[in-house]
This record gives C-alpha cells, sequence and structure tokens, in this order.
C-alpha cells in the first residue's frame, strides 16, 4: 500500500530533518531519533549524543539517504518514515480499525480457520475491528492460534451475570478470552459442530467503546469524569483480597478510547474527595444506564462446538443458560503480536507495521 502522499522537500536543520509532504503536512525527524532507527542501528548505550544529520536527499532509488556526522549513511523508504511520523496531527490521523456495535449486529463467524491462513488473519482482524468473533466447527481449543493460554471452567448451571469486564480488581484483567460451551455431556455430529439437542447458553455483549464514544459527543462531562477519575475495584473472600484501581475509561497517548473497565458489582466504596462525590456518581449512574440500554445488547447464542472470541478490555459481558463455559485467555501482547505477523505473512500490513528497509539487531 503506497502513501498518497509524497516528500516535496527536505530540509536539513540544526536539530535534525523536516520533510514537507505534498498535502501540506510536516513532519520534523530529530538526528538521534533517525540514528537510533536506521537498520544498522546502534545501541542506546553506544548512541553518540552529539551525532548530526550532515545531509540528507532523496536518492536514485526514491528513497530517503541521510549522511551523518560520525560517517554512517542509511536509507529508509519514505513511506515508512511518513508513517511513523511523531507529529500530533500524524500520530492522532493513523487509521484505527474500531467499529462500534449496537443491537443487530451480527459477529462475523469463521469455520474452524488453519493457523496462519487467510482465515485466521480475518479471524484477528474482526476481533481488533468489532472486540468478539465467533469460531464454529472446533473440537480444538481457538486459544492455540494465538499463542500460550490458561482455561479454566468459570460457569456453573444456571449462573445468569450482568454486563461487565472480567475481573476489574486486577491490575491486569484478562485481555483477548475465549469461551465455549462445555459439552462433556451433550453429543456432536463428529466434526465438532453441536448437533439438535445438544445445551449451550447464551451471552449478552454490550460495547463499551460505543459508550464511550456516545458519552464523549453527547455529554463530555461524564466523558472526562470517567476517564480523568481513578476508583476502586474489589473482590472479597475467604481465599482472596483482590483490590486494583483504575478509571472506567482509559485513553491512550493520542487520547483516544483504549480500554474498559467496569463491574458494577466489584465497585468499592467511592474514595474520592468529598467535592466530587456527587459528580462521580452522576457520570457513574449514567454509564451504568447506557450499559443496560436495550438498544446496546446483542445476544450471542453459543452452542457446544462454538467459541467467543472477545476482548475483555473492551467488550462487557453476561452470561447464562450454561451448564459449564470454559475459559480460555491469551494475552494482548500475544494476540496482536499474531496479528502484525499474519499482516506481514499476507501482505496486509497497516503503515505502521512496516519495518525498516533491513534487518535490525
Amino acid at each position: 500500500m503506497e502513501l498518497e502522499t509524497a516528500a516535496s522537500t527536505i530540509e536539513v536543520s540544526t536539530s535534525g530533518i523536516v520533510i514537507r509532504w505534498s498535502d501540506g503536512a510536516r513532519s520534523r525527524f530529530h538526528s538521534l531519533w533517525l540514528r537510533d532507527n536506521c537498520p544498522a542501528a546502534v545501541t542506546v548505550t553506544d548512541l553518540n549524543p552529539d551525532v548530526w544529520v550532515m545531509d540528507a536527499f532523496r536518492n536514485d532509488e526514491g528513497d530517503l539517504e541521510v549522511e551523518f556526522s560520525d560517517g554512517h549513511e542509511t536509507t529508509f523508504s519514505f513511506d515508512w518514515i511518513r508513517a511513523h511520523s511523531h507529529e500530533p496531527h500524524d500520530r492522532r490521523g493513523r487509521p484505527r480499525l474500531v467499529s462500534h456495535i449496537r443491537a443487530g449486529h451480527e459477529l462475523d463467524r469463521f469455520d474452524s480457520p488453519a493457523r496462519a491462513s487467510v482465515q485466521h488473519l480475518e479471524l484477528a482482524e474482526s476481533v481488533a475491528r468489532f472486540g468478539a468473533a465467533i469460531v464454529t466447527g472446533t473440537d480444538d481449543p481457538a486459544s492455540s492460534l494465538f499463542g500460550e493460554s490458561d482455561h479454566t471452567v468459570v460457569c456453573e448451571e444456571d449462573l445468569v451475570l450482568v454486563p461487565h469486564t472480567e475481573a476489574p480488581y486486577r491490575y491486569a484483567p484478562p485481555a483477548i478470552t475465549f469461551l465455549q460451551p462445555d459439552d462433556s455431556a451433550n453429543p456432536t455430529n463428529g466434526t465438532g459442530g453441536s448437533i439438535e439437542g445438544a445445551v449451550g447458553g447464551e451471552i449478552l455483549l454490550v460495547d463499551g467503546f460505543a459508550i464511550a464514544v456516545d458519552l464523549q459527543d453527547e455529554d463530555p462531562d461524564v466523558f472526562d469524569t470517567l476517564c480523568e477519575t481513578s476508583i476502586s475495584f474489589r473482590q472479597h473472600g475467604p481465599n482472596a483480597d483482590l483490590v486494583a484501581h483504575g478509571p472506567i475509561i482509559s485513553l491512550d497517548r493520542d487520547y483516544e478510547i483504549s480500554g474498559i473497565r467496569f463491574d458494577e458489582s466489584a465497585i468499592a466504596p467511592l474514595d474520592l474527595d468529598p467535592g466530587m462525590v456527587g459528580d462521580y456518581y452522576r457520570a457513574l449512574i449514567t454509564f451504568t444506564a447506557e450499559v443496560s440500554n436495550p438498544v446496546r445488547a446483542i445476544l450471542v447464542r453459543l452452542a457446544p462446538g462454538e467459541v467467543l472470541v472477545v476482548d475483555n478490555h473492551r467488550m462487557l459481558r453476561g452470561e447464562s443458560g450454561f451448564e459449564g463455559l470454559h475459559r480460555a485467555v491469551v494475552s494482548r501482547e500475544d494476540f496482536h503480536s499474531e496479528l502484525r505477523q499474519l499482516r506481514r505473512a499476507h501482505d496486509r500490513p497497516n503503515a505502521d507495521e512496516r519495518l525498516p528497509s533491513g534487518p535490525r539487531p
């Protein structure tokens, strides 16, 4: 995928280089950043803090060629250098493949994708974009597609849970979660698919990102309160006393919505400045009402032989009707590592996933 803009001018400045693009944007790159990120990079320990760019120009191959004061010369492709521009307008303008979902949305289904296949990539893309997808016709744990995982049985018969994110009382809540009905007492059709009469259950999904973005537009004071105020979540029992703190809505460095942490039953008594309590309760009541708003609810009927893959840092979920529900968890690091590798293997990388034009130690 080629970028739609090209470099118009390249200027050497006192701190590095300045590239002006054909769309009118400007990107500044510091000499140390360029020396550190060239394919034959030195370690930061060995990086000379006084290194500077002597010259920078478009070479005969159409790449950016840079000459440094330490005698090193290197090249960067212009699509890579633009994709890695750290100007605020460029960082905020990078495509974020997220689509918010509401009632009526049908989750994508994938029939037992083979590892490293195009279907494997499309499954990962669907989870990254929509927050959830379904794998069908499988006896094997779908979590094996995305690295190591832990497995537990988390649902007892007739258990009913209201939508929530799992384990907000942990410093690092479970991430990409795989939920599969326990079919040990239910026959299948021999290919992993369920047969008539097999017992499954229902999972209610609510897209926390959709709630957050609507609040950002419609009630920014509530949105800011839920982003800026950390509260305590706690699970207290005979065998554990778990406590973690965090905001209900998390933002990344570019102020984009990046995570949801919410379980009404796990909120500890608010420990806030007395002057903030009233405003926070207003925000909390507003968010909770949106969680239970039927226009946001997506009902997934899950049968034996089917696996729901869900992003626990985004989607709130409740379960009911299962005689047993197997749960496996894969870290966000492993999931997104697999996604990036699949994109490169099938020649579909995002611009910011491209590597420099050569190996880096």
